[in-house]
């Protein structure tokens, strides 16, 4: 006789039906039905939520977005908008005006993505974008001078300037000017090129009395350029406009924008005496740290899961798995670094940054507002 699929439990598998059980066979009863259930809901939601590694690599990465994946045990998986905003936390952990750092919770990966682009790629800031050459006898081509140029990042706020045309000229309501021309004389060794040899020259008088208390100047006045020999000269214009990093490098904000996963360590299991102090002794960053009991001996705790680097060593050179050690990582919690360049503060990055993602949504919202009324006419 056919047997019905049955679960590691001994319950038919879902959709079996109730033809399908052995003859003679008695139902389960429903208070185990329901205590399965409950044990399997919570496996699932642990696994939506944790991202497990193991020696043999991570596991579970995915996350089920479809609604009814898993309505079989009673858990309605759809988007909520209200949860959402229950749970959606930002917390700073650490600012300046180069770095700043973050946990962002309860927000799915393509949006946390979609926000370090943002700040990568979005975020306009002012840069040289064309270098006019009119002496040049140092070592470096005028093609490598005036790249080296243009990736000098400048001190200057991009609101103040208006976009420019491709075709356009610059002008002083889309630019900003500077002059740079050194030589060295005979008789001297050498001579050292900075950008704080970059003169800025205002394109107008408007300009001059409006940037004259704060002028537009290279972040960082050490940056070499060039050097040069005895009778050697470099004398060029180097005009600035408002850009983004989608379009060149030299416009991104950041040095870095990225984002790890918080750590997640569990202790399924009290891991004690030698044990304890095996592991603490194999974690490279100090996760790990010794709690005495009360009637002696000691046990292993879980002392900062954030420094964790999931290096797994704590698998790997100690038999974590086997002392029931859950190492994974919160898929809906992620740490945020943001290191500016410095023409624009960190902080501010981050509240341009969300702007340009509120703007993104707005639009995305109206596109489709404007095609569903499309689809209504077209039914009509």
């Amino acid at each position: 006789m056919k047997r019905g699929r049955e679960t590691a439990g001994g319950y038919p598998a879902a959709g079996s039906s109730q033809a399908e059980r052995p003859v003679g066979a008695r139902p389960p009863r429903k208070e185990a039905v329901d205590a399965a259930t409950a044990v399997a809901a919570r496996r699932v939601k642990d696994e939506q939520e944790i991202l497990r590694l193991t020696t043999e690599g991570p596991a579970n990465v995915d996350s089920k977005d479809f609604c009814g994946a898993f309505a079989a045990l009673g858990i309605d998986n759809s988007w909520d908008h209200g949860d959402f905003k229950k749970g959606f936390k930002i917390s700073i952990t650490k600012m300046s005006d180069e770095l700043l750092e973050f946990d962002m919770e309860g927000i799915d990966p393509p949006l946390a993505n979609a926000f370090r682009r943002i700040l990568i790629a979005e975020v306009p800031t002012v840069a040289i974008s064309r270098v006019t050459i009119f002496q040049n006898t140092g070592v470096i081509h005028d093609e490598n001078l005036a790249h080296r140029l243009g990736l000098v990042p400048i001190k200057f706020e991009p609101d103040n300037l208006e976009w420019k045309s491709a075709d356009a000229d610059f002008t002083d309501g889309d630019s900003v000017m500077f002059e740079l021309h050194k030589s060295c004389p005979q008789g001297q060794s050498g001579l050292s090129i900075y950008s704080r040899d970059l003169i800025w020259k205002p394109l107008s008088e408007a300009q001059l009395s409006e940037y004259k208390d704060d002028p537009p100047r290279p972040v960082e006045p050490d940056i070499l350029l060039a050097k040069l020999k005895p009778g050697q000269e470099i004398e060029c214009e180097c005009y600035c406009e408002k850009g983004i990093g989608k379009d060149h490098a030299k416009w991104s904000p950041v040095c870095t924008a990225f984002y790890r996963l918080m750590p997640e360590i569990r202790l399924q299991r009290d891991i004690v005496g030698q044990d304890a102090e095996d592991l603490k002794n194999c974690c490279p960053k100090n996760v790990f740290d010794i709690e005495d009991l009360p009637q002696g001996g000691k046990k292993a705790i879980v002392a900062n899961a954030r420094a964790c680097s999931t290096c797994r060593e704590c698998l790997e050179s100690f038999p974590g798995e086997e002392k029931g050690l859950l190492l994974g990582k919160r898929k809906s919690h992620y740490i945020f670094s943001i290191e500016s360049v410095g023409q624009i503060p960190a902080p501010a990055l981050f509240e341009r940054a969300l702007l340009k993602f509120k703007e993104k949504c707005q639009t995305a919202k109206e596109v489709l507002s404007r095609r569903r009324q499309e689809g209504n006419v077209m039914q009509d």
